[in-house]
């Protein structure tokens, strides 16, 4: 194998709307687009006589993203191909925020995954991969698309390519606050439910969405995240305010719509 390297896009969540309940975990639909014109992660990818994943990942090797897709792959492969898994010396420059609502987590492991297939011809359908990807994180199945727009269902796992162009939008990330989408969740189910369910917002186009909306109805995470964090409202008061703001996932993002594409 040669040693290659690839870069990781950051996505936002045009909105974000929870349905209910199912097996413990919330189900959901929403809109991810990725931004292709923002700060970004850089992986490289290298043989090497044993397996290390180096990266400013700040949480332990079990819970990062990739350590864990690595693992749910390896089930899917027989032991040849597993065992080239184990000769590989990954470097990840982390560039997109932890605990940011960006996706940088699942977004790393998701095109990792895409890559190792195709560059070690390890042979697995699309249809596998997602079942991997499932596994592994809510957001992860969106970057192994490769969409650059889609609208994910139930738990995020089931990603429908949604065709419109490309948005140029700018982030706002607070330095002093990261989210844990975990309690973000947990609050969420202590607060009054949202009425608007979004149901007919799949076939609407993101500028259209953005320009008709408020980001307390588009994402529902919004006030959970915001109540559990009360420094994002000092943030958000401090963004400019001739622009009108939107929330990213769990947060701790802002985003606003630069110009229509």
């Amino acid at each position: 194998m040669k040693e290659f390297e690839f870069e990781v896009f950051p996505k936002v969540n045009i909105f974000l709307k929870i349905g209910g309940h199912e097996n413990g975990y919330h189900t959901l639909v929403s809109r991810l687009v990725l931004l292709k014109d923002s700060v970004k992660d850089w992986i490289a990818v290298k043989p090497s006589s044993c397996f290390s994943l180096k990266g400013n990942f700040n949480c332990p090797l079990l819970q990062n993203t990739i350590y864990k897709m690595l693992q749910v792959l390896k089930s899917y492969l027989n032991s040849d191909l597993s065992s080239r898994l184990e000769h590989l010396n990954i470097e990840v420059q982390k560039n997109i925020p932890v605990g940011a609502g960006l996706g940088g987590g699942s977004g790393d492991a998701g095109v990792l995954l895409r890559e190792l297939n195709t560059r070690l011809e390890l042979g697995l359908s699309l249809e596998q991969c997602y079942h991997i990807g499932a596994q592994v994180g809510s957001d992860v199945n969106f970057f192994i698309s490769g969409f650059s727009s889609a609208n994910v269902y139930h738990f995020g796992e089931v990603v429908e390519f949604f065709e419109e162009s490309p948005l140029s939008i700018e982030i706002c990330t607070p330095l002093n606050t990261a989210c844990e989408t975990a309690k973000v969740y947990q609050a969420f189910d202590s607060l009054p439910l949202p009425t608007e369910k979004g149901k007919l917002w799949c076939s609407m186009r993101s500028v259209n969405l953005l320009k008709s909306f408020t980001q307390s109805i588009l994402n529902d995470l919004y006030r959970p995240a915001t109540t559990l964090y009360p420094t994002l409202k000092e943030f958000e008061a401090g963004l400019d305010p001739q622009f009108k703001w939107f929330f990213s996932g769990s947060g701790s993002s802002f985003f606003r719509l630069k110009e229509e594409a």
